[in-house]
């Protein structure tokens, strides 16, 4: 019965061996995609830092612009009120011939 549990904890410890050789060989596979991930992370941080730095101007910019556009927009509505009431004041009288 000793040679049965001297068997099984031999291929414990091998199983155990081979766990660990496994995970060697996955981390060097994986460890460079890590790495690369890890470099195009911060590429994009970079580039997101970058454009939040521009908008931040830009938004600065449009501020004035924005403010334009809708003084413009409200003169073109009072402009539009202005033609309707003087087309339903002066509507022009049909002419009627007596014969």
């Amino acid at each position: 019965m000793e040679w049965v549990l001297a068997i099984l904890g031999v291929g414990c410890v091998f199983f155990a061996f081979q766990v660990v050789v496994d995970f060697i060989r996955y981390r060097r596979v994986i460890q460079p995609k890590i790495e690369r991930l890890e470099a195009l992370r911060e590429e994009l941080r970079v580039k997101i830092d970058a454009t939040r730095a521009g908008l931040g101007e830009t938004a600065g910019e449009l501020d004035p612009i924005k403010d334009e556009v809708g003084k413009l927009e409200q003169d073109y509505l009072d402009l539009q009120q202005q033609i309707e009431q003087e087309r339903t004041k002066e509507r022009p009288r049909p002419i009627r011939f007596r014969s």
